[in-house]
């Protein structure tokens, strides 16, 4: 049976992490393999099967944050992002999934829905790509100055959605987690991604959209 993990339930800490990317492929996983192993997948159009059938779920049944690899990397604290920060290529072989509520809703059974396990599911059976978890309503943003200029080293960088709306402050009750917190986040990561040309102009439009949402929203 496939459960969720209890709160009250261990959780694995640094000490649990692998430090050699790769789960499918135990430390056979680098850049070209990802790319390769992707381009596989997307030309693949007869298989019954695709993936690879190797379990991700734990022996006990649980696929979840911080339970058991391969989603034992999740970030509680500053002190976990320090120990990426001293270990690159942690981040350089990992997306990196920025979770800013702890569900994105509920299903028709009225469970929670933590989309960010999909992310993590496809992203390591389709191409053995590990996954790092920042769950900002847990342990803040941290510094973005820091923050940024790290995960944006990996393959990816997933925002996911969330429970509370953009558009009413009333609803992000996270005290680690303000709203503002959040724009201010993502308008760095926008930024960030610039790099040359038109892509730059639309991560300022973007970041210009954040401040009319701030301001239509305090008005």
């Amino acid at each position: 049976m496939i459960r969720s993990l209890k709160d009250n339930e261990k959780k694995t800490s640094t000490a649990d992490w692998r430090l050699t990317p790769g789960y499918l492929h135990e430390s056979r996983s680098d850049f070209e393999s990802v790319h390769i192993l992707l381009g596989r997948f997307l030309a693949d159009r007869t298989s019954e099967a695709p993936l690879v059938e190797k379990e991700l779920f734990a022996p006990d049944g649980i696929f979840e944050w911080g339970h058991a690899v391969p989603l034992e990397k999740v970030i509680y604290s500053r002190e976990d992002f320090e120990f990426l920060l001293k270990n690159p290529s942690l981040l350089r072989n990992s997306i990196t999934i920025i979770e800013p509520w702890e569900h994105v809703g509920f299903n028709g059974l009225g469970e929670d829905v933590r989309a960010s396990k999909n992310v993590a599911y496809i992203a390591q059976k389709v191409a053995d790509m590990d996954s790092v978890l920042l769950p900002v309503w847990s342990c803040g943003v941290i510094d973005p100055e820091l923050v940024v200029p790290a995960i944006t080293s990996g393959y990816a960088v997933v925002v996911e959605g969330g429970d509370p709306s953009t558009y009413d402050p009333s609803t992000w009750t996270s005290p680690a987690c303000p709203r503002d917190d959040m724009f201010a986040l993502v308008e760095k990561l926008l930024i960030s991604r610039s790099a040359e040309g038109s892509s730059e102009a639309i991560a300022r439009e973007c970041s210009c959209h954040l401040h009319l949402c701030r301001a239509s929203t305090s008005s």
